[in-house]
């Protein structure tokens, strides 16, 4: 019995890859094959005919392992991307990624929003972050440095999807190389859909913090009483009821004087973001163009206000319905019954950026958050500090 085993032992074949002699072991075919996406049955099936072909052989090349593991994956699937196809060498089990002020995992989900933010839909922006993380472990690379994981990114986008993809990545990138932090103003009228979409951006965007002027109007009720300041302790199309009078729309009026007081707290906001270096998206009602004095602030951060509105009335009813099914306790009666006061409201936002030169994006659906980053990155781009960033990085390409 035991020599016939001893037969069996001689008769596995050993790769020969320069100095190291590794036998042979289906199983971890099998294990790399799954590993590029083949289910277990293939994974199976190219191995056992790998081991056929292998016959009695005692020793063979890599070189004749690789061609010999190719050919039976394209009898199997035809041509087929499955890396170098050197399975017998030990894959790296993370992937470091190297920035100046430290190293963090390689994270496919997080490449792949980065990409989002180009403007590529998220199952295109995964497949790009899926290859690269498959190169970098077909490459045993067990770190990179983020610029060169960025330049990946960016040649397979421009391979992928066009070139105009790669560069606006590329800006991106860039505003994380300059150091100021972005700061994004997302105004609007109540029920337009302001805060989903600050928080969809703040993930496409990889920003930290969201702030809601509705939170820091009730931060501010614990401050100033209804005696002191009448229009804060109501809603915003209602605040014209507790003016006195007013010579003007008076619904109006209301509401600048709320957004006044609320804007002091939106500044206060600001400058503690431009002293800590960290970007913020804040979006809320309040947010008044001629209220804020954004160009204080131009030196030290990237700042880009917005306004988000609905076409029509009809589009309101749908949104506050919506809001109602998702939180009882913004029922649609209490807005639909001042639907007027939210469209004048609305009115006088909308009129109030465009005669400042602020975007004004009246769309909506999944795909506003990549929207908004598009307008966002059309305004990082005339920024200075950002055309000298990507500059330096295409040197940085040429001299590599």
């Amino acid at each position: 019995m035991f020599p016939a085993a001893n037969k069996v032992a001689k008769a596995m074949a050993t790769i020969v890859d320069g100095k190291k002699r590794i036998p042979f072991m289906r199983g971890m075919l099998v294990h790399y094959l799954i590993e590029h996406d083949f289910d277990h049955e293939d994974a199976r099936d190219v191995a056992n005919s790998v081991r056929e072909s292998l016959g009695k052989a005692d020793d063979v090349r890599k070189k004749d392992m690789v061609q010999l593991v190719d050919k039976a994956i394209r009898k199997k699937r035809g041509a087929h991307e499955v890396g170098d196809l050197v399975f017998w060498e030990s894959q790296p089990t993370a992937i470091t990624v190297e920035r100046q002020n430290g190293a963090r995992p390689f994270s496919k989900e997080l490449l792949s929003a980065s990409i989002q933010a180009s403007g590529l839909p998220p199952d295109q922006s995964y497949e790009i972050a899926r290859t690269i993380e498959t190169r970098l472990i077909d490459q045993h690379r067990d770190h990179i440095v983020h610029w060169e994981l960025e330049e990946l990114a960016a040649e397979l986008i421009a391979q992928v999807a066009d070139k105009f993809y790669a560069e606006r990545y590329r800006l991106w990138r860039a505003w994380g190389d300059v150091g100021k932090p972005l700061i994004i103003l997302i105004g609007g009228a109540s029920g337009v859909g302001k805060t989903t979409l600050a928080i969809d951006l703040a993930n496409l965007l990889d920003i930290p913090r969201v702030v809601a002027t509705d939170d820091l109007r009730q931060v501010m009720r614990l401050t100033l009483t209804p005696e002191l300041a009448p229009t804060l302790h109501t809603s915003s199309y209602a605040a014209w009821e507790e003016l006195a009078s007013s010579e003007n729309d008076p619904v109006i009026a209301g509401f600048r004087e709320q957004a006044r007081l609320v804007c002091v707290g939106v500044k206060a906001i600001i400058s503690r973001c431009v002293e800590e270096n960290s970007s913020v998206i804040i979006d809320g009602v309040h947010l008044i163009s001629d209220l804020l004095d954004l160009s204080a602030y131009a030196e030290r951060a990237f700042i880009t206000p917005l306004c988000l509105g609905l076409p029509e009335r009809e589009a309101f009813k749908n949104r506050f319905a919506q809001r109602a099914s998702e939180a009882p306790e913004r029922t649609v009666h209490r807005y639909m019954a001042h639907l007027d006061q939210i469209m004048k409201i609305q009115s006088h936002l909308i009129e109030t950026s465009i005669a400042r030169g602020i975007p004004v994006i009246t769309s909506g659906g999944e795909g506003l958050a990549s929207e908004v980053a598009m307008v966002v990155c059309e305004r990082l781009q005339e920024q200075e500090e950002i055309r000298k960033a990507l500059g330096a990085a295409r040197k940085k390409r040429k001299a590599g």
